[in-house]
């Protein structure tokens, strides 16, 4: 009697718990769910106006694909389905949109907010990164990052060298192959004209080779172009300055030689043949000096001619008349 009773209990058991499963099974179906739908569909309208948050947005979206998950197959909600459906892959490619718009605007007002504090470290680092996201739409900090070193370097920082010859020289680049530029640069290293940036990123790098590398010979091609054409940059009197001291140092180790031949003429038993070797040999760097000591008086006399400063225009008048007095000696 007991065990069958038992049975009994167990039996009656199994069926509750089978009858509670089909109730809690009807209670659970999604599509009945009125209130489950209408709490979520205020979720998302209420998050959905807010159009200028981008994490409220995303909230949104999050909410809308909630949606969709538990009553997007239900026919009570087809209408608000059928809409998200349509309309939550267009707000999550809307907000990477304006997420990516954020960032660029992050990037470059960090670039802005470094040049007006004339802090080069963050403007050259902030720079690379912009070049390097938005090549294309941003090129005209190539020039900004060329022209810094330039200033810099003219007060003595050469910290900034090493950027400036190689953001100078792919601006050239771009500038002769044609490259769009919305402007020639950004203020305050902002050029009137495409001749204006390329007069300036040739002196730049003409500057920094001469005068911080010691490299006159390599730097004479850039300032030959810096001195070229119409550009404000061929007024600049440091180019020709420059160019100058390049020559009078030439004219200078001409004179050595030539010094250096003249007293080889009174060597002790040498012969006339020997000293008329000499003397053609002589006359020939006379000549060179010659040529030397004119283009060194050019140079000159153009860095006296658009120099300002009174002590400058002072210093390559001097110049101009040791570069004479060496061509004429007068």
């Amino acid at each position: 009697m007991k065990k069958i009773f038992r049975s009994t209990n167990l039996l009656l058991m199994l069926a509750a718990m089978i009858a509670f499963g089909a109730v809690a099974g009807m209670a659970q179906d999604p599509c009945t769910d009125a209130d489950g739908q209408t709490k979520l569909q205020d979720e998302f309208d209420a998050l959905y106006a807010d159009k200028k948050d981008l994490n409220v947005r995303q909230k949104a979206i999050d909410s809308g694909k909630t949606f969709l998950e538990k009553y997007g197959s239900c026919e009570s909600a087809k209408v608000r389905a059928d809409w998200l459906k349509i309309n939550v892959p267009k707000m999550e490619t809307n907000l990477r949109v304006a997420r990516d718009l954020q960032a660029e605007n992050a990037l470059v007002g960090r670039f802005d907010t470094a040049m007006k504090a004339k802090n080069f470290d963050e403007v050259y680092a902030a720079g690379k990164e912009v070049l390097a996201k938005y090549p294309e739409k941003y090129r005209a900090a190539e020039i900004v990052l060329g022209s810094i070193g330039f200033d810099e370097a003219y007060k003595g920082n050469t910290k900034y060298n090493d950027d400036a010859l190689r953001f100078a020289k792919a601006s050239i680049a771009d500038i002769e192959s044609g490259k769009t530029f919305t402007t020639y640069g950004v203020a305050p290293y902002l050029y009137k004209t495409k001749e204006d940036a390329l007069g300036y990123m040739n002196l730049t790098i003409g500057y920094i080779t001469s005068v911080s590398q010691k490299n006159h010979l390599g730097s004479l091609p850039y300032l030959y172009k810096t001195t070229q054409g119409t550009s404000e940059a061929s007024k600049n009197p440091i180019a020709y300055e420059l160019i100058g001291n390049y020559y009078f140092a030439e004219l200078n180790k001409i004179v050595e030689q030539i010094i250096v031949l003249k007293a080889g003429q009174d060597k002790p038993g040498i012969t006339g043949e020997e000293i008329q070797k000499i003397v053609d040999e002589i006359k020939g760097k006379v000549a060179i000096s010659n040529g030397i000591s004119e283009r060194a008086m050019d140079a000159f006399a153009r860095a006296y001619t658009y120099g300002q400063a009174p002590a400058y225009k002072a210093k390559m008048k001097t110049n101009v008349e040791e570069a004479y007095f060496r061509r004429f000696c007068k």
